[in-house]
């Protein structure tokens, strides 16, 4: 269930925003573990040619965890912050 995934990689996030500098890399693998496997669950439940909103989001906080875990320069808590308040909205729609 899309709703279950979207909870799991909300409570990563909460895991890696806490200040645990040596368990942060492995929090924000489970992130994208958890958003691969809430995008391959909305694209199967997307009808055919529909844009789906919730797929565009679901990328866009992807490629946000994805920027906020390799920047150029140290680990960017902002945009993890967004990407969960983001993936909570979406929760919050279901």
């Amino acid at each position: 269930m899309s709703a279950d995934r979207c909870r799991a990689a909300i409570a990563s996030l909460d895991r890696a925003l806490d200040d645990r500098p040596d368990k942060i890399y492995h929090d924000l693998a489970d992130v994208v573990r958890c958003l691969v496997q809430l995008r391959t669950a909305l694209t199967a439940i997307r009808p055919e040619g529909e844009p789906g909103d919730r797929l565009e989001r679901c990328n866009a906080v992807l490629s946000m965890v994805i920027g906020g875990e390799y920047p150029l320069a140290g680990l960017r808590r902002d945009r993890l912050h967004k990407a969960r308040d983001e993936l909570a909205s979406l929760l919050d729609e279901q």
